[in-house]
C-alpha cells in the first residue's frame, strides 16, 4: 500500500500509483504526490536527504524505466503539474515527463541550485484517467514531489502547500444564483414601485410573445447564430416563473433554453467569449430558477452543454487560461458567468463549483482588493466600468447565498472615479482606450449604467443611483432594444427606495491614492449635459502600478477641460487605416495595431515627457523617447498579481520570468484645501524614473490647480519637472496636445477650441517660464500627414464613424532645452479663458530664488523647491511688488514648524504635514519673504 502521504486527492478526481489501488479522492482543489510512493527500480533511487519531503527523495540514474501515476480527470482541459526538483548542477538539471500525446516530454529546471525548486508545466488533459510517466534524462536528477492544479496561478512553496478550502459553498436548495426563496418578496416590491414600471412593461411584453430557442443555420460556415435577443426573453420568461410561478413562462423558459443550446453555433475561431458567457449564464438561470420543471435528462443536458461550451471560451474550463488582474478574464467570464452556472449545478455536479470557485478564490480577491482603496479602476473610463461589472457581479451573487463582503469596502468608490473624470459635455477626460467616442455624439452623455446600478443598490449609495438613473434615461433613448438586455438586473438589484443625490455636494478636488496615483480637480459640478458650464475639469496623474492591457504608458500625464478639451490626450483607440468611414470592407485597425503600438498607447500621444535616447528600442514598435513596456515579454495582460507585482516565493521558478517591476511610479505628497470641498489649490508630486528605462537616473513631477474662483480666469495648472537624464546628448521634452493648431508668440503658446455647432468656446494660455529665454526651443508638430508623427514616422488612422467624438489630436507642443545637460527643469503655467470676447491672460511672473522656482499670477504665488529635494532649513523669496496680498503655496518642504516672516516682520508659525510638504499662507502684498524650519510650536 502506498505512504499515508501518498495522495491528496484533485478536483474530484483521485490520483494514486499506476499500480497501486484508486484512493478515495476527499479534497476537491488539488493533490501532492510524494514521488518515493513507489519502489526504486533500476532508473529511479531511493534516496535520503534532509531536506526532502518525508527525508527521502527519487534520484534518477540512466535507463528508460519510470515512476507512472495514474489522474482521473474529471473534466477535460489545462493542468498544472509542478515538480520539487533537485537540480544541482546543468548536468542533472532535467526529467522526462510524458503525458496524454506529449510533444516535448522534456522537464527543464530553468536554474540550477543545491536547495530543491518548484517549477512547474502546463499539459492539456483530457478526460479520464491519465497516466503521468517520469523517465530519467539526466543522472541525478532528484524527484521529491509531484502537485497537480488546475489553479493557473498557485504555487506551492516549501515542501508543498495546499490551497486553501473554499471559504463559501452553495447553500442547498434552490434558486440561489442572484436570488434566494427568501429575497423574492423584496424583489416583488420592488417590481411594483413606480421607478421600474417601464422596465415591467417591456417584460411583460416579452413574457407574453411566445418566442422560439431554435436558432437558424448560420449565414457562413465557422459564423456565429447566437442571439443575445432569445437569451434575454429566456431570462424574462424564467423570472416571470420565479417571482410569480407562471408555469407556463417557466415551460417556454425551459423549452426555448433547450432548443437554444441545442442549435448554437459561435464563431471560428474568433469568438472572443462575451456570447459563450452570456449562453452559459441563461442556461445557469433556467437551471436554478426553473429546477423543478427541468427532468433529469434536461439537467444533465444544461451540464454537458455547459462543459462543452465553456471549454472552447477564451478563459477556458477549468478556467485557466486567462489572468484574473486584466484582459477579458477579469470580466463576467468567470465572476459571473462560469460561477452562475457552477453554483445552478452544485449539487448535481459539485467539481464545476470546486473548479470556478476555487479559481475565483485564489486569484481574483487579492488583485481587486489591492486596487480599491485607489477608488479608481486601472482600465480607465471605457474599460474599467465595464470589468467593474464583473467584480459587482461576484459581490451580489455571494450576498444573495448568504455570503458577507468578499471585497474591501472600498470597492463602492470605484465609480467615483468616472463621476469625476466626467466632463460638462458629457464625456470623459480620456483615460486609456475609450470606445465611448467611436459611436456617442457630442452632446450626449455617455452611459455605461450597469455598474451603477449594481454598486448603488449593493452599497447602498444615492450618488451612484442618481447616475444610474441618469445614464440609464440615455441608453433607452440612443437604443431601447440594446437597453432591454439587462432589464431583469434591474429587477433583481434596483433599490427603488433608495433615494438619487446629486454630485453637486461632493468635493471639488479628488486625491485617488496608490496604486492609481492620480488627482482630479475641479472649479464645479454639472448635471447631466451643459454645454454652458463654465467648469473647469483637470486630470493630474503619477499612474503608480502599469497594469498594461488597456492602460497606456502615460504616468505624469495631465488633461483639461474647459469649454472644450483644451489640453488632451490624443490617438483614436479604434478606427480605419484608410480614411473610408462607411464604405464595406474598409480596413480597420484597433487593439494592437500599428498606430496603438507605436502612439496610442505610447508616452508620446500624452502630456507627459520624452528623453530621447536614439539607441533604446521598444519590443514590436518605434523609438518616442517615453516610458518603456514593463515586461515586455508579457506585455498585454497581467496573469495574476504576483505576475503584476514581480513576486513570487524563493523557490519557486517561474514560467515567463517578470523582467521590470509594474510599479513605475510613487506619489510623493499629495494636498488640497485649505477648504476641503471648495479648496483653493490641489497638489500632487510624484516621481516617475522607474517608469523610463535606465536613461534617466530622476524624473519628478509636481501639478499645482489653482482655482481662481474668478468666472474671467476660472482656474490655472502649473507643472514643474526635474529631469536628469543618464546622457547630456539625451533629448528632453514637454509635451502638450491639442484638437487645434497652436499658436506660438515668444514663451507664450495659445490653444483654442472653438465650434459653435458643438457649443465650444476654450482657451487655453500657456507660459513657459523653464527652460528659461532663449534655452527654451518650442515648436508645434501636426497638421496634415503628421498628427501622430513619431520621429519621422506617421502612424495614421481614422475615425469609423462619421458621427463621433474622437478627441484624435491634430497637433502638439513641444519643448525642449536649447542646451544639452544632464539635469533640466521645466516650469510651465497654463490658464484658461473664454476663447472669444476680450479676455486675455493673466502676467504669469516668475518666482526665483537661490532655493525656489515659482511663479506669482495676480494675488497667487506658487513655489517648488529648485532641483525638487525637499527642503529642510531654511529659504527666502521675494513677491513682486503690490498692495493687494497673495495667496501663497510653497511645496517640497520637510514635515514640521516653518515660521514665515516678511523681510522686518514678525514670524507666523505654520505646521508643515509630511503627506503634504505644502505651507499655505497669506503674505501681505510684496516684498522679501523668509521661511525657517524650527523645533518648537508656538501654533496655538
Amino acid at each position: 500500500m502506498p505512504s499515508p502521504h501518498f495522495v491528496r486527492t484533485f478536483l474530484g478526481m483521485s490520483i494514486v500509483a499506476a499500480s497501486a489501488p484508486v484512493l478515495a479522492a476527499s479534497f476537491p482543489i488539488d493533490t501532492m504526490i510524494e514521488a518515493e510512493a513507489l519502489p526504486e527500480n533500476a532508473s529511479w533511487t531511493l534516496t535520503n536527504n534532509s531536506t526532502a519531503s518525508g527525508g527521502k527523495y527519487m534520484a534518477a540514474t540512466t535507463g528508460l524505466l519510470d515512476l507512472s501515476y495514474e489522474v482521473d480527470i474529471p473534466y477535460p482541459g489545462n493542468y498544472k503539474i509542478w515538480i520539487r526538483g533537485l537540480a544541482r548542477d546543468k548536468s542533472s538539471n532535467a526529467v522526462r515527463l510524458f503525458t496524454y500525446q506529449t510533444s516535448n516530454p522534456n522537464f527543464v529546471m530553468p536554474k540550477t541550485s543545491d536547495a530543491w525548486q518548484w517549477y512547474a508545466t502546463t499539459r492539456v488533459l483530457p478526460k479520464g484517467k491519465q497516466t503521468l510517466k517520469f523517465t530519467p534524462f539526466s543522472e541525478n536528477f532528484g524527484l521529491d514531489r509531484i502537485f497537480v492544479t488546475a489553479l493557473p496561478s498557485f504555487t506551492p512553496t516549501g515542501v508543498g502547500t495546499n490551497p486553501a478550502a473554499l471559504p463559501v459553498t452553495p447553500p442547498a436548495g434552490h434558486p440561489r444564483l442572484f436570488v434566494r426563496s427568501s429575497d423574492l418578496a423584496d424583489i416583488r416590491s420592488h417590481f411594483s414601485a413606480p421607478e421600474l414600471q417601464l422596465i415591467r412593461k417591456r417584460l411583460d411584453a416579452a413574457v407574453a410573445a411566445p418566442g422560439s430557442g431554435i436558432l437558424p443555420p448560420p449565414a457562413e460556415a465557422g459564423k456565429s447564430n447566437f442571439s443575445s435577443a432569445v437569451l434575454a426573453s429566456v431570462k424574462a420568461k424564467a423570472l416571470y416563473y420565479l417571482l410569480d410561478g407562471n408555469q407556463a413562462s417557466g415551460a417556454q423558459a425551459v423549452t426555448m433554453m433547450t432548443d437554444f443550446i441545442n442549435t448554437i453555433s459561435f464563431n471560428v475561431p474568433d469568438d472572443d467569449g462575451r456570447p459563450r458567457g452570456d449562453t452559459i449564464l441563461t442556461t445557469a438561470i433556467v437551471y436554478d430558477w426553473c429546477y423543478p420543471l427541468l427532468s433529469t435528462e434536461q439537467r444533465q443536458l444544461f451540464i454537458d452543454k455547459f462543459v462543452e461550451i465553456a471549454g472552447k471560451m477564451e478563459i477556458g474550463f477549468p478556467p485557466s487560461k486567462q489572468g484574473s488582474v486584466t484582459g477579458h478574464g477579469s470580466e463576467t467570464l468567470l465572476m459571473r458567468d462560469q460561477l452562475g452556472a457552477a453554483i445552478a449545478f452544485y449539487d448535481e455536479a459539485p467539481a464545476i463549483y470546486q473548479l470556478v470557485a476555487g479559481r475565483f478564490f485564489a486569484d481574483y480577491i487579492e488583485p481587486r482588493n489591492y486596487a480599491y482603496p485607489s477608488h479608481a479602476h486601472h482600465q480607465g473610463v471605457s474599460y474599467g466600468p465595464v470589468r467593474y461589472i464583473g467584480d459587482m457581479f461576484a459581490s451580489w451573487i455571494f450576498r444573495r447565498m448568504g455570503s458577507a463582503n468578499l471585497f474591501d469596502p472600498a470597492q463602492q468608490m470605484t465609480p467615483y472615479h468616472w463621476i469625476y473624470m466626467r466632463r460638462p459635455d458629457g464625456q470623459f477626460l480620456r483615460d486609456g482606450d475609450v470606445y465611448h467616442s467611436y459611436y456617442m455624439q457630442y452632446r450626449q452623455y455617455w452611459s455605461e449604467p450597469m455598474p451603477y446600478l449594481l454598486a448603488s443598490s449593493y452599497y447602498s449609495d444615492p450618488m451612484l443611483k442618481h447616475e444610474m438613473v441618469l445614464q440609464q434615461k440615455v441608453v433607452e433613448q440612443l437604443n431601447v432594444t440594446s437597453a432591454a438586455l439587462d432589464d431583469i438586473w434591474h429587477v433583481l438589484f434596483r433599490d427603488t427606495q433608495l433615494p438619487e443625490q446629486v454630485s453637486q455636494s461632493l468635493p471639488l478636488t479628488k486625491y485617488f491614492p496608490e496604486p492609481y496615483g492620480m488627482m482630479v480637480a475641479r472649479t464645479g459640478w454639472t448635471d447631466g449635459v451643459n454645454m454652458d458650464s463654465g467648469a473647469v475639469v483637470a486630470s493630474m496623474k503619477i499612474g503608480s502600478v502599469q497594469y498594461r492591457n488597456h492602460q497606456h504608458l502615460d504616468a505624469g500625464q495631465f488633461q483639461i477641460y474647459y469649454k472644450g478639451g483644451l489640453a488632451t490626450a490624443s490617438g483614436i483607440y479604434e478606427g480605419l487605416a484608410e480614411n473610408c468611414p462607411g464604405v464595406k470592407n474598409c480596413p480597420t485597425q484597433g487593439y494592437g495595431g500599428l498606430h496603438d503600438m507605436n502612439y496610442q498607447k505610447r508616452t508620446i500621444a500624452h502630456n507627459s515627457l520624452l528623453i530621447f535616447d536614439p539607441a533604446e528600442t521598444f519590443q514590436t514598435s518605434g523609438n518616442d523617447g517615453g516610458q518603456r513596456w514593463v515586461n515586455p515579454q508579457n506585455r498585454q495582460e497581467s496573469f495574476s498579481q504576483a505576475d503584476l507585482l514581480g513576486t513570487s516565493p524563493a523557490d519557486v521558478l517561474r514560467d515567463v520570468p517578470v523582467k521590470d517591476s509594474s510599479i513605475v511610479a510613487s506619489v510623493l505628497k499629495h494636498d488640497f484645501g485649505p477648504d476641503p470641498v471648495i479648496p483653493d489649490y490641489s497638489y500632487l508630486k510624484g516621481d516617475l524614473t522607474n517608469a523610463y528605462s535606465a536613461k534617466v537616473s530622476e524624473v519628478k513631477r509636481s501639478f499645482v490647480f489653482l482655482n481662481l474662483k474668478n468666472t474671467e480666469h476660472p482656474a490655472a495648472l502649473i507643472v514643474f519637472d526635474k529631469i536628469t537624464s543618464t546622457n547630456d546628448s539625451f533629448t528632453k521634452t514637454w509635451l502638450l496636445h491639442s484638437q487645434s493648431q497652436p499658436q506660438i508668440v515668444g514663451d507664450t503658446v495659445t490653444i483654442k477650441r472653438v465650434d459653435a455647432t458643438v457649443g465650444y468656446n476654450g482657451q487655453l494660455v500657456n507660459r513657459t517660464l523653464l527652460p528659461a529665454g532663449a534655452n527654451a526651443v518650442i515648436t508645434a508638430v501636426g497638421g496634415t500627414g503628421n498628427e501622430y508623427r513619431v520621429q519621422g514616422s506617421n502612424y495614421p488612422i481614422y475615425a469609423a464613424n462619421v458621427k463621433n467624438t474622437e478627441e484624435a489630436g491634430a497637433w502638439r507642443i513641444e519643448i525642449s532645452p536649447a542646451t544639452k545637460a544632464a539635469a533640466d527643469t521645466f516650469l510651465n503655467v497654463m490658464q484658461v479663458m473664454d476663447a472669444t470676447g476680450r479676455t486675455t491672460a493673466l502676467p504669469a511672473t516668475a518666482v526665483v530664488s537661490d532655493l525656489l522656482s515659482g511663479v506669482q499670477i495676480q494675488d497667487r504665488a506658487v513655489l517648488f523647491s529648485k532641483d525638487s529635494k525637499e527642503l529642510d532649513t531654511s529659504a527666502s523669496f521675494t513677491l513682486s511688488a503690490s498692495s493687494l496680498s497673495v495667496q501663497v503655496l510653497v511645496t517640497d518642504l520637510s514635515a514640521g514648524i516653518w515660521s514665515v516672516a516678511k523681510l522686518g516682520g514678525q514670524p507666523v508659525q505654520y505646521e508643515v504635514k509630511p503627506e503634504a510638504g505644502t505651507l499655505y499662507f497669506t503674505a501681505p502684498g510684496g516684498g522679501d519673504y523668509v521661511l525657517q524650519r524650527g523645533a518648537v510650536s508656538h501654533i496655538p
